[in-house]
Formats: structure tokens, sequence, C-alpha cells
């Protein structure tokens, strides 16, 4: 008898719990869901073959997320990066999955002009910043002309990616097989 008053109070407590909570969160399906993925290989320098990766989740494509993902050839992580869709211009007028996964497969596309960091336009001696005409390159923080131009002398394979709304986020890849970001290069918007 002592059971089955305990079982009857416990089923009352879930249909409590659930008449409480389970009506406001929606089932995946209903809330729109924009899950999507799409891979692809970067040929770093011709013999080094990096996967990258893509993933967006939220409960609309409006309100997902992206993550931006590079592994070494053992699946080690080399770099990460997430944003809300609605930071970053690649996505920003995705509506459907469909679409997600189309925008998310271009997203690692290696399309630029930056094949190695020698590419990377020069920064002289007295300048401010490199110089490359009307799409302006900034070093990341704490990279001064020196690391630059060694960076740059170093031809590191480059792997660039959108990473706001008016600005290419470009990666080195070291002889030592790290990741590390280079700059971003601004372009109109």
């Amino acid at each position: 008898m002592l059971f089955r008053r305990f079982a009857a109070a416990a089923f009352v407590a879930c249909v409590l719990t659930f008449l409480a909570f389970g009506r406001t969160a929606l089932p995946v399906e209903a809330a729109g869901n924009c899950a999507a993925s799409a891979t692809a290989v970067w040929k770093a320098d011709g013999m080094r073959a990096l996967r990258t990766e893509a993933y967006s989740s939220g409960p609309t494509c409006a309100l997902a997320v992206t993550t931006l993902v590079v592994r070494a050839s053992d699946g080690k992580v080399l770099w990460a990066e997430a944003a809300p869709v609605e930071h970053v211009m690649t996505f920003v007028e995705v509506k459907t999955r469909k679409q997600m996964a189309r925008a998310l497969s271009e997203w690692l596309l290696q399309s630029h002009t930056f094949k190695t960091t020698s590419d990377l336009p020069e920064w002289k001696k007295g300048a401010e910043a490199p110089v490359s005409g009307e799409f302006p390159f900034y070093p990341e923080a704490g990279i001064d002309r020196d690391a630059y131009e060694q960076i740059r002398a170093e031809k590191q394979p480059v792997f660039c990616y959108v990473q706001g709304m008016e600005s290419l986020a470009c990666l080195g890849l070291s002889k030592d097989g790290s990741l590390a970001k280079v700059g971003l290069q601004l372009f109109p918007g």
C-alpha cells in the first residue's frame, strides 16, 4: 500500500512538472531546428590535409550559433570559433536548414587571395600597419612589425574565413602544426 501511494505521488509530481515546464519547452521540430553541418579538406601546403568542419545549432536559423573547427590529421583541434549567425555576414540571410548547410560549406571554401603568409601585405618600416590598398589588413594584437614580417617570411599556409560583418580572419599554420590568428582583412560591408 505504501508503495502504491509513493508511485501515485511520483506520477502526480511528473504530471505537474510536465504541465509546469513541458508546455513552455517546444520540441526541436516545432521550434524550427537549424542544425546543419559541413566538412571539407584543407590542403594546407599541398601535403598536409587538415579537416575543416562547420556546424550550426539553434531553434531557428536566425537564432542559431555557428562553429568553425580546423583539425589536424589525427583529429586534434587546432582552431575553433563560435559566433551567433547575426554577427557573421555569411549567415545573416539564411532562413532554412538547406540554406544553412550551403552557407556552412561555402564558409569553409578557401577562395581568397592569401595562399601563404607571404601573400599578406608588406608592413614597411615606419608604417603604422601593413599597406594593402583599399582592403586594410590588421595584424592580431601583440604581433609587431618584426614578428609579422617573420611570419610572412616563413610562408605559412593560410586559412581565412569570414568572422564578422566586414572582416576575414586569417590563420597561419606553422611548421610545428599549430594554427594561430595572424590578423584580419577588412572588406566593404
